[in-house]
């Protein structure tokens, strides 16, 4: 039973250890630019950490080199509706009282 657990302890480590290698390599090629939550995007740290607003862990936004259209990862588009032109805030609040 000893030897068993040995066995099963050792090839856990084996392909934990493995696994780990291999994305630090594939994580290498990419560069980081910032840090940020993913709940709170406006957050930009140049380290990972914790959120500041949330304590979420702060996820990397990485270089898109690669040609890609993607939009940025960090676009805070929530704007309150009484700052948008010609907008009205609902139920008596905001422009329009």
């Amino acid at each position: 039973m000893i030897a068993l657990a040995a066995t099963l302890g050792s090839s856990a480590l084996w392909v934990a250890t493995d696994r780990a290698v291999a994305g630090g390599n594939a994580s290498a090629s990419r560069k980081v630019l910032y840090y940020t939550c993913p709940m709170h995007p406006s957050v930009k740290a140049e380290k990972p950490g914790a959120c500041p607003i949330c304590g979420m862990n702060l996820v990397p936004v990485y270089d898109t080199q690669g040609g890609t259209n993607n939009p940025p990862a960090a676009v805070n588009t929530n704007k309150p509706a009484s700052t948008l032109p010609g907008c009205c805030a609902p139920a008596g609040g905001g422009c329009c009282q």
